[in-house]
């Protein structure tokens, strides 16, 4: 295993890893492996078949038992291959779209991570990133880890976080990942990226300490590169640090929002070189909520 198989701690986390049998699947599989190893976190290897309509012509179809458990049988011999001693990964296999189903068993069985690969190759970013993983990028309440398709696994031991100064709901995702700065003993970088430092230095000055205090737990440093490429940006700071994730909030941050609405006309394209860690709106909102209630009780 690359890296280190770290101390257990008090808390549990459970992993799904969504699969469909493909190579960069197999990427994101063994990578999950690792990353549950290192948290000693339970693992369900997840797969969603769809069972086609038989052709009327032909009176030849194929039942949804025989696809169920063919599926089932494909999961079982994955599970072997990234498992031999078969301890750490349960199996499910259930029908219908891939990112709908995913999502529902990932609320039902409380999981912590929804792990997915991407693909390497392709001119728009649902290419790159697959039509799964962006769909579930859209429509995940649970945090979403997307890997490369040629990434190994090491340690987020360096993380980047793409912060908007002006997002208060950056407070509520730190806490969600608090326990796994400390786990990993990782070192943090907010990074705000600044299209003219003339005009956003002042915002940069007067950072929130309420932003500041968020991460006080942890090894945090806030950097603000300018360049008016914010993707060009990160993925040089990326390089340049060595981080081995990156975090970010796509519905909050202008940029990512680019990058789907020109997906279609392959203008711009976002290629991750590292595994990118995706915190959904809709946790943030729920974290929110919680807090709110907390105060008050107060």
């Amino acid at each position: 295993m690359a890296g280190i198989l770290l101390p257990k701690q008090n808390f549990m986390k459970t992993i799904l890893i969504a699969t469909d049998f493909s190579n960069g699947s197999r990427v994101a599989a063994l990578w999950g492996v690792q990353f549950a190893k290192a948290l000693d976190a339970k693992i369900i290897l997840f797969n969603a078949y769809k069972v086609a309509h038989a052709v009327p012509s032909f009176n030849v179809g194929i039942s949804r038992y025989d696809i169920m458990m063919q599926t089932d049988k494909k999961l079982m011999d994955e599970a072997d291959f990234l498992d031999t001693k078969r301890s750490l990964i349960e199996i499910i296999c259930d029908e219908g779209e891939p990112e709908d189903a995913i999502i529902n068993i990932a609320n039902e069985k409380k999981i912590d991570f929804i792990i997915a690969g991407m693909k390497g190759s392709g001119k728009s970013f649902k290419n790159i990133f697959g039509s799964t993983a962006v769909s579930l990028t859209r429509k995940t309440n649970v945090p979403l880890i997307l890997i490369p398709e040629n990434a190994g696994y090491r340690n987020p031991e360096t993380i980047v976080f793409a912060s908007d100064l002006g997002v208060g709901g950056d407070l509520h995702a730190i806490d969600e990942l608090t326990d796994i700065f400390r786990f990993f003993k990782s070192k943090l970088y907010v990074v705000t990226v600044l299209k003219n430092k003339n005009k956003e230095w002042f915002e940069v000055l007067n950072t929130p300490q309420t932003l500041r205090k968020a991460f006080e737990a942890t090894d945090t440093t806030f950097e603000y590169p300018v360049d008016i490429d914010i993707t060009n940006a990160l993925n040089s700071f990326i390089e340049k640090n060595k981080a081995e994730m990156l975090i970010m909030m796509p519905h909050r941050h202008e940029w990512f929002e680019r990058i789907f609405k020109k997906s279609e006309t392959k203008d711009m394209i976002f290629h991750s070189y590292v595994p990118l860690l995706i915190l959904p709106e809709k946790l943030l909102e729920k974290n929110n909520t919680i807090h709110n209630k907390k105060a008050v009780e107060i």
